[in-house]
């Protein structure tokens, strides 16, 4: 436990606590929106017969669903001392995970602020979008549980603390991959964890595979429940009308747009403390210019909209105003019917590639190594979670509640970049040995 005995740590975790429970008490403003539905489920039927009715006409999320309706019952104050809770287990998770190997004399204050200004990043705001109870069970609390998943694999193996680890683990892994979009997340860093301990002949965790059959599971009901196919239809129906005619590929495609557009339509903060972590630490390694040009372009993306949302209210250039709106539209479905301008496609193809350069922009932090790896599966898991909701027709009329473990999967990607400021390089041999 030797982070938690940091006082670094222990700072930053008191000063999220403290800002955490003020914004609970004096600026969360409880409002209905799904609430009040799940709030009068109970009034009529028991819980076991409207989560069948739930998943033979709504929702596959019956695990989640089921916590959801007991919640919802609780006074307002018992709801916001839970999450309190349970946004500071995401916090200390998120300490665990990222400082666990490093001595008390390796965490930098650097590093620690960072990471209080990372936690803080995440705009709060986005879980009240269908009722914060609601949103914060299905989204807040299932992030919770999915760190609470990873758990024992970040434990020695002779640890006294992994066999407790287990006892809180397979519930919460079981709760958070109900979730569609950690299922796929799970489901693609289980198999990279089992593929490579073949590849380097190492004895595979347990663990990872029963991940893997968890992940199976739900996705199998994911694709069977009929409740899914009956919202689909509906959402499909009333929110996107041209989604039915959509194939695999455009549905792809759609994925990848709403990506895009949580990251450049508006300010994705968590993004942009990313890119900028990352062009720092290619620096700090000495690159070559063309490497730090690479490195500085993601980064160089998010400043350049910045300045141009600024100055576009004064800016009579169609150009400015066209970059800064490119995400403005009623009916996306024309765009996928051939329709799309092809200086938008030059703006979302600019966009892509940004983004890959900041997944190359890690090969020059970490090198050819097993590390730098693991860090494009984290990256790629995360953005994946964001991308399937192109297999949803709401993939609009969910917002930005569904960026939350993309988000995070930034968060981790920054604060292990920023681990590496105090370390030599790819390749790096002592003076000695030159």
């Amino acid at each position: 436990m030797a982070p938690f005995k940091d006082k670094k740590i222990q700072c930053v975790l008191f000063i999220y606590g403290i800002l955490v429970i003020a914004f609970h008490l004096f600026w969360l403003q409880l409002g209905e929106g799904d609430d009040s539905y799940y709030r009068a489920c109970l009034e009529d039927a028991g819980i076991l017969e409207i989560l069948l009715d739930r998943w033979n006409d709504w929702s596959s999320r019956s695990i989640i669903e089921g916590l959801l309706l007991l919640v919802v019952q609780l006074p307002s104050a018992a709801w916001i001392v839970l999450d309190i809770l349970v946004s500071m287990l995401i916090a200390v998770l998120v300490v665990w995970y990222v400082f666990y190997r490093e001595t008390d004399h390796s965490v930098s204050l650097a590093a620690a602020v960072l990471l209080l200004l990372l936690l803080l990043s995440y705009d709060f705001r986005e879980l009240s979008s269908a009722g914060w109870v609601t949103t914060t069970v299905n989204y807040w609390w299932s992030l919770a549980a999915l760190l609470l998943a990873f758990l024992p694999l970040s434990l020695p193996e002779k640890s006294r603390g992994r066999k407790w680890a287990y006892a809180v683990s397979i519930p919460a892994a079981v709760f958070s991959i109900n979730h569609e979009q950690i299922c796929v997340l799970v489901l693609a860093m289980a198999l990279y964890l089992i593929l490579r301990d073949r590849i380097k002949k190492r004895e595979g965790s347990w663990y990872v595979w029963l991940l893997l059959g968890f992940s199976f599971v739900s996705l199998y009901g994911i694709l069977t429940c009929p409740g899914n196919r009956i919202r689909s239809d509906f959402s499909a129906d009333m929110w996107f009308p041209g989604y039915a005619g959509f194939n695999l590929l455009q549905k792809g495609l759609l994925g990848w747009y709403s990506v895009l557009l949580t990251l450049y339509k508006e300010m994705n903060w968590t993004y942009v403390l990313f890119t900028g972590v990352l062009f720092l630490t290619a620096a700090l390694r000495k690159r070559r210019i063309w490497e730090l040009l690479i490195a500085g372009l993601p980064f160089a993306s998010n400043a350049g909209l910045l300045a141009l949302k600024g100055i576009a209210p004064y800016c009579r250039m169609d150009l400015v105003h066209y970059i800064v709106d490119i995400f403005e539209f009623d009916r996306p479905v024309v765009w996928y019917q051939g329709t799309l301008p092809n200086k938008a496609r030059l703006l979302m193809l600019i966009y892509t590639v940004c983004c890959l350069c900041a997944a190359y922009t890690l090969y020059l932090i970490f090198g050819a190594a097993e590390k730098c790896l693991d860090m494009l599966v984290l990256l790629v898991s995360a953005v994946i979670s964001k991308a399937s909701m192109g297999m949803s027709p709401t993939v609009w009329i969910s917002v930005e509640r569904t960026s939350v473990f993309m988000n995070y999967g930034f968060l981790f990607l920054a604060m292990f970049c920023v681990l590496e400021w105090r370390r030599p390089g790819p390749g790096y041999r002592p003076q000695s040995e030159r």
